[in-house]
């Protein structure tokens, strides 16, 4: 399976919710919340600035208090963005998260431009569905084989 098959299964679509690395901690919270997400894109017009996602606030939290209310998303974003393509595989995919620790990639399009985000839980059930249908298919093969 490949990522532009998981993005078009998704519930909420692949849509992604973005915010600016400028706007406050205390927006980006509101916004985790609102869309009940665990990660927004940091976007600076088209182009990816950063991720921020739950666990970098809870962090910045742990260091300040009042983080909430006077950092920017730029300062607890990680700059560093790891991506994968629309035609990357689901190996691929967890291969990156896997091995860089991460449980959100954005999806990069043809065009270059941010086409959805996929999650660790997608991959999940990305998988779930396969080996499901694997199943079914040996289940099925046995069956007419008799």
């Amino acid at each position: 399976m490949i990522v532009k098959t998981i993005l078009k299964a998704k519930a909420r679509g692949a849509g992604v919710v973005t915010i600016s690395p400028d706007a406050s901690v205390g927006e980006a919270a509101k916004l985790l919340a609102e869309h009940r997400i665990g990660a927004l894109m940091a976007m600076n017009g088209d182009k990816v600035a950063g991720i921020l996602s739950e666990r970098d606030i809870v962090r910045g939290l742990s260091q300040a208090v009042d983080v909430c209310s006077t950092a920017k998303v730029r300062d607890l974003m990680t700059a560093e963005v790891f991506v994968c393509h629309e035609d990357d595989t689901v190996e691929r995919l967890m291969e990156i998260m896997t091995g860089k620790r991460i449980r959100h990639l954005p999806v990069i399009g043809a065009d270059g431009k941010v086409a959805g985000i996929v999650t660790i839980g997608d991959v999940v059930k990305s998988r779930l569905d396969e080996t499901k249908m694997e199943a079914e298919s040996l289940r099925d093969y046995v069956m007419a084989g008799r």
